[in-house]
């Protein structure tokens, strides 16, 4: 029974976050998006009038985003893209299964290191998310080692 059908409302979207960062023993290798715990923040967004600009906003913005260890993943019409050269079925998969579980004003999320959301969004603003992001005990830490 998937964790759809047994959890309603608000607590779906927690559900299908936990399931996706949940440590699993079988590979080691970037397979799903929980194997990014701890080595990357994500940033996914839902192709949306609201999000139109996103993938050029994004790119336009690499050395942010490599500096504070970002990966992104906008699911467009044509398919998913993201900064990641190569983007594995399973990854595809979770992000696309996260984006479809958020409501329609949660266009854009943000996950930390942690798993954890950090913050859902109508549109992109990417310097507000920069901003969030910096604001976190963990790119202090960061930060101050660089």
């Amino acid at each position: 029974m998937g964790y759809e059908i047994l959890i309603t409302g608000g607590r779906r979207i927690v559900a299908v976050v936990c399931m996706l960062f949940s440590l699993s023993a079988l590979g080691a290798d970037m397979d799903k998006l929980s194997d990014y715990q701890w080595k990357h923040r994500l940033i996914l967004v839902q192709a949306a009038p609201e999000t139109k600009d996103a993938v050029e906003t994004l790119w336009g913005s690499n050395v942010g985003i490599e500096d504070r260890d970002i990966l992104w993943f906008v699911n467009a019409e044509s398919g998913l893209l993201s900064n990641q050269s190569i983007v594995p079925i399973g990854v595809e998969r979770d992000v696309k299964t996260l984006l479809e579980n958020a409501r329609p004003d949660e266009r854009v999320l943000l996950i930390g290191k942690d798993g954890g959301i950090k913050s859902r969004e109508a549109s992109l603003n990417l310097e507000a998310i920069f901003q969030r992001i910096d604001a976190m005990p963990m790119r202090q830490r960061e930060m101050r080692e660089d």
